[in-house]
């Protein structure tokens, strides 16, 4: 079944944690799993490591099986996306009758449905986040009579701990943005790749001590650990004048 993409339209009312939304989505819906469909899903680095570890894939196998590999248009970073299958257009991770298959490693875009989140400044200048309702055609789950508070979806959905590595991948990508009109050589953004989106062979390099920006013993921390101070280097030490002014 191949369903087009619809217009999207978003709420102008801007959202707080505090405020309530009246949204759910089960099998029970009329649209159950149409939004899983013809959709181009972009990766964060957390997003790949959740799915890869619950596929006991490596990084490698996951792109080769359902991914595709390309630099970004805007942030000139490295990028893995979700090919959807070519047949219908659905999303391989899509069970007709029963949903998601990697249901509880599903990628936050996923998640985060029918929302979207952002930042923006209030009268005191201070960093807000704030939520918009995201609307389209097809999807029924706004007339389900469940109101439930945006923060109380976010936990309900398991977001925390993407939001927070989303968040570290963000603040590389507006590192990369200061400079964005200088392009990054083939060795950084491999670099980047590695210590993004591959894990497995960034712990090879580190066990045998020949890797920059991170320590030998680093190879022993836990997925989420590594890639934290993992993504913290990309945007403190590797992302520097000094590197990309060659």
């Amino acid at each position: 079944m191949y369903i087009p993409l619809y217009n999207i339209v978003f709420d102008p009312k801007d959202l707080t944690l505090e405020d309530e939304i009246v949204f759910d989505c089960h099998k029970g819906v009329v649209c159950f799993t149409r939004c899983c469909y013809d959709v181009k899903l972009v990766l964060s680095p957390y997003d790949l490591l959740r799915l890869k570890r619950a596929l006991q894939l490596t990084t490698e196998e996951f792109v080769e099986k359902y991914g595709e590999f390309f630099i970004g248009e805007v942030t000139q970073l490295p990028v893995i996306a979700l090919n959807m299958n070519p047949y219908d257009y659905s999303c391989p991770f899509l069970q007709e009758k029963e949903g998601c298959k990697v249901y509880e490693d599903r990628p936050s875009a996923c998640r985060i449905y029918p929302l979207a989140r952002y930042f923006a400044e209030n009268e005191k200048g201070e960093k807000i986040e704030l939520y918009k309702i995201i609307r389209e055609t097809h999807c029924k789950g706004h007339y389900e009579t469940r109101p439930i508070k945006v923060k109380d979806y976010l936990v309900e959905q398991g977001l925390l701990p993407y939001h927070h590595f989303n968040d570290l991948w963000g603040e590389v990508v507006l590192k990369r943005q200061k400079f964005a009109h200088i392009p990054l050589t083939g060795d950084l953004l491999d670099l980047i790749y590695t210590m993004a989106y591959d894990l497995e062979t960034l712990r090879d390099s580190l066990k045998t001590g020949d890797f920059p920006y991170l320590r030998q013993e680093d190879a022993d921390l836990s997925d989420e650990e590594l890639l934290e101070k993992s993504l913290m280097a990309i945007r403190d030490e590797v992302l520097t004048e000094e590197n990309i002014n060659w």
